[in-house]
């Protein structure tokens, strides 16, 4: 009997058995075999009291049972639901750009259950926004969108929060952590990535993996503090989009759990002098640098935020805009650019991060701006495990676990 059977033998011997196991799937590689842990058994489960979770700036929400058909709108609750083994429950979320697998890959026996091809998206061709129809249609049990970003949107009222909310299912999201910028006036909590994916854990009454990952995260950025230069000595970081000849800067010290990563690893602004017309601001859009106002300023480092995602066909994009980026080597005035004479513009992660992200992305980040220290970028993620800063098989056991559901919170 070959390796392959005997497993599939043992497995067919613990169903028969009743025994509560782990499903896993057999598949051979070369002489090998490489078992992935796909989803964990569904018991019969005794009725779940009901439970409240209190976040800004819903307030307390009222829960009878962990959600099973989920909305979301930004990609950071996607990467929550699959740190939280909830993905599969995903059944419609904002954009189609929402995906990126790169990081789950590095990850033994973990894959991603959602699958784009099946899901809603809640944004129309150029971007145009869905009504309350689609959220009656897809008769969701939760939807991960902030109901005061979605009330200040155009054809939507709090009214009509309040209707879904009552007549559909509640919101549960905190958009503007992402840079603790709330425009208006009335109280708005602002909470960090970890705070934050605790919270959406909560829901799912399973953020023991939320801690789990947060102690790997903080060991990670502490064992990164302990090897950084002193602040005047390390490389000025400037965070820009390029296209059409102009350059929007990003300001590093802007709050919130957008730019985590390069908090984690001590980046020094190189936009800091001009920090009140970089983008987002004082609520505005910022002031676009042209080639000779970047130089002026002249970053050791530049990064493209949101451009680990690939290409788009005939789109302008992120990864489209570092690619335009690179070809200033061959310009007479950008090939002066201390970045690009160095080779050091690298594609920036997403902002829109959670806990899973966020581990990958810290790596990133300390890799971009101090290779020296901890080892050169690979834009293909490919490291070997002596390059790696956190412990992969560490991460895919957290995520793996057959959790019991935890009490409720407040």
């Amino acid at each position: 009997m070959n390796r392959s059977v005997k497993i599939v033998a043992v497995i067919a011997a613990w169903a028969a058995a009743g025994t509560a196991a782990l499903l896993v799937i057999a598949t051979g590689r070369g002489n090998g075999i490489a078992i992935r842990t796909e989803r964990c058994p569904t018991a019969p489960a005794a009725k779940s009291a009901p439970y409240v979770v209190t976040m800004s700036p819903m307030g307390a929400v009222r829960f009878d049972h962990p959600p099973r058909r989920i909305v979301t709108m930004d990609a950071n609750y996607n990467d929550m639901l699959v740190a939280l083994g909830q993905d599969d429950r995903l059944i419609a979320t904002g954009y189609a750009s929402n995906f990126y697998d790169g990081f789950y890959a590095q990850l033994p026996g973990v894959r991603a259950a959602m699958d784009p091809q099946r899901l809603t998206y809640l944004a129309g061709a150029g971007g145009s926004l869905f009504d309350k129809e689609l959220l009656y249609a897809l008769h969701a049990d939760i939807h991960h969108i902030d109901p005061l970003q979605l009330a200040g949107m155009r054809g939507w009222t709090r009214a009509d929060v309040d209707e879904i909310a009552r007549n559909v299912g509640p919101f549960f999201a905190n958009r503007d952590s992402r840079e603790n910028n709330y425009p208006d006036k009335e109280p708005y909590t602002y909470y960090t990535l970890w705070e934050l994916s605790d919270k959406v854990g909560q829901v799912y009454r399973r953020s023991r993996r939320i801690a789990r990952l947060q102690t790997i995260g903080d060991q990670l950025v502490r064992e990164i503090e302990a090897k950084l230069p002193p602040a005047d000595q390390r490389p000025r970081v400037g965070l820009v989009f390029y296209g059409h000849g102009r350059f929007m800067p990003y300001s590093l010290l802007r709050g919130g759990f957008g730019q985590a990563q390069y908090r984690a690893v001590g980046a020094r602004d190189a936009f800091e002098s001009i920090r009140a017309t970089t983008y987002g601001e004082a609520g505005g859009r910022g002031v676009a640098l042209d080639l000779e106002g970047l130089l002026a300023l002249d970053p050791d480092v530049l990064i493209v935020p949101f451009a680990i995602y690939s290409s788009a066909r005939g789109a302008t994009t992120s990864r489209s805009s570092y690619e335009q980026l690179l070809l200033l080597k061959d310009d007479p005035l950008g090939q002066h650019l201390k970045a690009l004479r160095t080779g050091r513009a690298y594609p920036g992660g997403t902002p829109l991060q959670g806990p899973i992200f966020h581990l990958f992305q810290i790596e990133m980040a300390a890799k971009q701006i101090y290779p020296d220290i901890f080892g050169p970028y690979r834009d293909d993620q490919r490291y070997p495990p002596r390059e790696h800063l956190f412990d992969r098989a560490r991460v895919a056991e957290t995520l793996n676990a057959c959790n019991e559901e935890e009490p409720d919170h407040s």
